[in-house]
């Protein structure tokens, strides 16, 4: 071949090899990331230290297993300050000592003293709009409640990062002993009664009862979405039509079934112990997360709805995480948030039994399944399919709650009417309010 020959082919080849190379595919393609200008990389990020008060109390060392080591690992650069609620490192305390505060988490029941009335609220919704935050990928109740305690109720101060599960749960043993069938999914309250009044009796000298629950927690999380304090005007609803009905809807699974209590057995604890403990009671309701022990042979099945409200669950009882609004840390704090509202979290998190807020069922069956108690159980059942619609929390809620359980005592026990015990305790928490409010001018 001449020269001229050969460096005609030489063109040919490179102009080939170029047009490979320039094209969707083909050998002369390289992998992305592979070959030509290096990636940048990402410049590492400045170290920072948080403080994390945890307004529902705990240890350091538990609060570090279910979070803080978590958090950790993905962000190195952060240090962290766990501040667990006690005796002398309550929010007062902290920020009376100028102590800087970050992220503030605990149950929907702390966020009036530990948040609002400190003025550590902080909206969200910038953040989540600038960072592209999905919202939607969370249980839309928990978001509503969480916008109800803003003022204008539009404002997000936090995002829910576990919840408490709820559910019927029942003593297998006890039904196998009586002969009677367990409780099914989907029942009708009407069904439970009937249900427990088959189950109540005595037998060996010793009583059984077939259903107990803690009403104050049922208000909590009423199916009737009543609310205990009027929001615009903060005046107490429990003396009317519609909580007398409620009221009576818990008192007809004692008076109506034969049961016959002490003040003492009807205290919130003792009923509780009662299933779980002495293992004497067939069912029992819990609605802010607890479960039976790996003790009994026990299983559930979802909260039943009311002829009224048919399908509808109870309401969620949620832990929130909110940003300080004193921190100077802010976005660092909301990727934190951020990465605890992620699958990368949630999944492993509820796994352990803090159940996720993700709407989505694989992960909710994946409930609880590192721990040997909720193995081969029907954990699903734990999340309603359709939960009520939140109430507003005011920080008088849980003081209703309190005077609710103390009305349902006094009927059950025969010491007043339905009437006289609301009545009364709609006076309790009018007095109660006015005493906050006459403190606060």
């Amino acid at each position: 071949m001449n020269g001229k020959k050969r460096l005609l082919v030489s063109m040919s080849l490179a102009v080939c090899l170029v047009a490979a190379g320039c094209s969707g595919g083909g050998a002369g393609e390289q992998p992305k990331g592979q070959g030509g200008s290096a990636p940048v990389a990402e410049k590492p990020k400045d170290p920072v230290e948080l403080t994390i008060y945890s307004a529902s109390g705990g240890t350091i060392e538990a609060l570090n297993a279910q979070y803080g080591d978590a958090i950790k690992a993905k962000f190195p650069h952060v240090k962290l300050n766990m501040i667990p609620r006690a005796t002398g490192s309550t929010i007062d305390d902290l920020l009376a000592s100028n102590t800087p505060v970050d992220l503030i988490f605990g149950s929907i029941g702390t966020f009036n003293a530990s948040v609002r009335n400190v003025n550590m609220h902080y909206d969200l919704s910038e953040m989540i709009k600038s960072k592209k935050y999905d919202l939607t990928k969370l249980e839309l109740t928990l978001i509503e409640m969480q916008r109800k305690l803003s003022d204008n109720g539009q404002a997000l101060y936090g995002l829910p990062v576990w919840v408490g599960v709820s559910g019927l749960y029942y003593n297998k043993d006890l039904f196998d002993k009586f002969g009677v069938e367990y409780p099914k999914d989907n029942m009708k309250w009407s069904e439970v009664l009937s249900l427990a009044k088959r189950m109540t009796r005595t037998e060996g000298g010793t009583n059984y009862f077939g259903y107990v629950t803690s009403p104050s927690h049922q208000l909590l999380t009423n199916q009737w979405s009543l609310e205990p304090v009027d929001p615009k005007t903060m005046k107490s609803n429990l003396n009317s039509e519609p909580w007398r009905n409620f009221l009576q809807s818990i008192v007809q699974f004692y008076n109506d079934t034969g049961v016959s209590m002490t003040k003492a057995e009807l205290a919130v604890a003792a009923q509780r112990n009662m299933f779980e403990k002495d293992q004497r009671v067939a069912m029992y309701t819990n609605f802010s997360g607890g479960t039976p022990p790996e003790t009994m042979n026990w299983d559930v099945v979802p909260v039943p709805s009311y002829d009224e409200y048919p399908g509808v669950g109870p309401q969620v009882y949620p832990n929130y995480w909110y940003v300080a609004a004193s921190s100077k840390h802010k976005d660092d704090a909301f990727d934190i948030i951020s990465f605890l509202t992620s699958e990368e979290f949630q999944v492993p998190h509820n796994r352990k039994g803090y159940a996720t807020v993700l709407k989505n069922e694989e992960i909710q069956k994946q409930f609880g399944q590192d721990m040997e108690k909720f193995k081969g159980k029907n954990v699903l059942a734990m999340f309603p399919k359709k939960q009520a619609n939140p109430l507003t929390y005011t920080e008088f809620t849980d003081f209703s709650g309190t005077q609710f359980h103390n009305a349902f005592v006094s009927v059950v026990t025969k010491e007043k009417d339905m009437n006289t015990a609301l009545r009364e305790a709609a006076e309790a928490v009018d007095k109660q309010i006015e005493t906050v409010r006459t403190a606060k001018k």
